[in-house]
């Protein structure tokens, strides 16, 4: 199995990472208090569970076509 769009927000991740880390510690915090600001804070217990079980499912997937395009690469 093939999933391109793994690969696409995990390219996108790296990047982010890697852009962020060229900040200067002033600019990082700026952003950190920024982000911070944008997160919902109304969410109840129910809908972080199913946040949480949604990303569980989809790390799940990712991790399992990891491990066939590593099977398949291996062997």
């Amino acid at each position: 199995m093939h999933d391109a769009g793994y690969r696409t927000v995990m390219s996108t991740v790296t990047e982010i990472k890697q852009a962020v880390s060229k900040l200067p510690q002033g600019k990082k915090k700026v952003l950190v208090r920024r982000l911070q600001t944008q997160v919902d804070h109304r969410l109840g217990d129910e809908e972080m569970m199913t946040i949480a079980a949604e990303g569980a499912r989809v790390l799940d997937k990712w991790e399992e076509a990891y491990a066939q395009l590593k099977d398949v690469s291996s062997g």
